[in-house]
């Protein structure tokens, strides 16, 4: 009993919480014109081109990790492909 008068609570509150959300969301939508200004601004910038595998700067560790990723996996699948030739 105790179980479901928790349940209860808890589903109460989220539900409340979810509309009040829903409630706050609707004032806060931006005009047309500024979505519009927006993709106007947004499709006037040049797109954004990846840096070519294994020159991410020194910082971006997780671009490293992946380059990194790649070459091993590259160099796995080409020695097994060799040992498999006869």
């Amino acid at each position: 009993m105790r179980g479901l008068v928790t349940f209860i609570l808890i589903a109460g509150i989220g539900g409340g919480l979810f509309l009040w959300q829903k409630k706050n969301e609707q004032k806060n939508l931006p005009s047309e014109t500024r979505v519009a200004a927006q993709a106007q601004s947004a499709n006037s910038r040049p797109a954004l081109t990846p840096a070519p595998r294994g020159q991410a700067s020194e910082y971006n560790w997780m671009k490293r990790a992946l380059d990194r990723a790649a070459d091993v996996r590259d160099q796995a699948r080409s020695q097994t492909r060799e040992a498999q030739d006869p």
